[in-house]
Formats: structure tokens, C-alpha cells, sequence
């Protein structure tokens, strides 16, 4: 089927947007264009594309950078606003929690290293990969990423907790921190 022909299933007649940006709508903005009961199906519909993504194996083993992408790609892609993921891993690298620890906007998000950490502490976790999207999609870091990056390695430190790896999603691709380099790991 084609995503018109889907989209009728759910009472949506033709629209402009592609499914991209019509997952980036606001709720307000897509009850605007579509009526507000097509509009929450549309949304129940993506979150549950979402869910279904996420639910292949909830304690999956994150090796590698794009194992991790893959693993957050469904939570972090096509959000217009910029959310902070800690993934709490245990010595073998099995997922032992994911955590929102912030939102922010289009253009940043403030972290606190204590909701860095807290998670992690709790599930007795030996290693944490950071991850946050970039809303503009492009998965290149800031300056202050960086920065926040090697502040949480050196308290990662303190506690006994190593920083495995920053990842910045942006949209279908991603940058690892570790594997560029950009940090002292």
C-alpha cells in the first residue's frame, strides 16, 4: 500500500507533507490541517511505529556505535526538539536502562551531569553511551557537546563508570564521538 492509501485507513485524506514531517507536526498544527481526530490517529499510529521499532529485543547487547544508533534511531529521529538519552550498560555492554534525561529545543538542551549519572548509579551500570538528536539533521557536534562530553567522561571517572561513547543522531546518520575521536575516552 502507499502512504495515501494508508493514511485513508486512518480517516486522513490527501496531505502535502511527506510522513517525515508530518511526524514533526505539532498536535495543534496537524488537527489544524487534518481535524483532530484524524490527527491523534496519525499520532498513535507513529508512536506506535515507534514502539514496534524499540520492541525487537528490550535488553539487547549495544557493542558498537550503530548498534546503538540502531537501537535509538526510532526514540531520537524526526523529534523537533533535542532529547538527551543515557543508555546504562552492563560489563558485557547489555542494556540494562534507557533514560530520558532531558528536553530541550530545536537548537539545544541542558544537561545536568547528576541526571547523567543518577540512572546509571541506580542500575549498577559499568558504562553509559550518551546520545542526543539534533533536530536540524546534522549529526555534527557543538562545541558545548564536546565539552559536556569530556566533563561527564571525568566524572564517569570519579564514580567508576566509563563514558562509552557520545552519539549524535541527526537525520538516518549519526556521529560517534569515540570513533571520531573528538573526545579522550
Amino acid at each position: 500500500m502507499t502512504n495515501s492509501e494508508l493514511l485513508s485507513l486512518l480517516g486522513v485524506g490527501p496531505v502535502a507533507p511527506t510522513l517525515f514531517e508530518l511526524s514533526r507536526l505539532d498536535s495543534w498544527r496537524l488537527a489544524e490541517q487534518i481535524g483532530t481526530e484524524a490527527a491523534n490517529a496519525v499520532r498513535a499510529a507513529i508512536e506506535l511505529g515507534r514502539r514496534a521499532l524499540r520492541a525487537r529485543d528490550m535488553r539487547p547487547r549495544l557493542k558498537t556505535a550503530r548498534e546503538a544508533y540502531l537501537y535509538l534511531e526510532p526514540a531520537l529521529a524526526a523529534r523537533r526538539r533535542e532529547r538527551f538519552h543515557v543508555l546504562c550498560l552492563s560489563s558485557r555492554r547489555v542494556l540494562l536502562a534507557d533514560v530520558l534525561v532531558a528536553e530541550g529545543l530545536e537548537d539545544g538542551c541542558l544537561v545536568d551531569p547528576r541526571e547523567v549519572f543518577s540512572p546509571a548509579l541506580a542500575v549498577r551500570a559499568r558504562g553509559v553511551v550518551l546520545a542526543h538528536n539534533h533536530p536540524s539533521g546534522d549529526p555534527k557536534p557543538s562545541e558545548h557537546d564536546i565539552i559536556l562530553t569530556e566533563r561527564a567522561v571525568a566524572a564517569g571517572q570519579l564514580l567508576g563508570i566509563s563514558v562509552v561513547d557520545h552519539l549524535v543522531v541527526g537525520a538516518g546518520r549519526y556521529l560517534s564521538m569515540a570513533e571520531r575521536g573528538l573526545c579522550d575516552f
